[in-house]
């Protein structure tokens, strides 16, 4: 058998698409580290979440097209996931922070 065939003999452990692991990488770095560079560039959690989501949704495309001679999915969706999520909390903090702003220039009465 080639070892270009693209069948799996008996045994053998599908390799891990690279796409996959960028994606994951990103969203646990961002969680890691995003707190901390947020508090000096405050849009810049939000830049690596869209970069892990688009980076996951992409990995889950080219591990569809491989078929099972790639893993990686789940690693694909957890940076789907951790993405979302921070792009989630991101939203609401930035609707707080425009809600609270509004809400005190009603008080001040501007």
């Amino acid at each position: 058998m080639s070892p270009h065939s693209g069948d799996l003999g008996p045994g053998a452990v599908a390799p891990v698409n690279a796409t996959a692991v960028a994606a994951v990488v990103v969203a646990v770095g961002n969680v890691v580290f995003g707190s901390f560079l947020g508090l000096f560039l405050p849009a810049l959690p939000a830049v690596f979440a869209v970069v892990a989501v688009v980076l996951g949704h992409i990995a889950l495309a080219r591990l569809r097209r491989s078929g099972p001679r790639e893993s990686g999915r789940g690693l694909a969706i957890t940076a789907l996931v951790v993405g979302y999520v921070w792009l989630a909390l991101s939203a609401l903090l930035v609707g707080g922070m425009l809600l609270f702003t509004g809400f005190g220039l009603a008080v001040l009465g501007f």
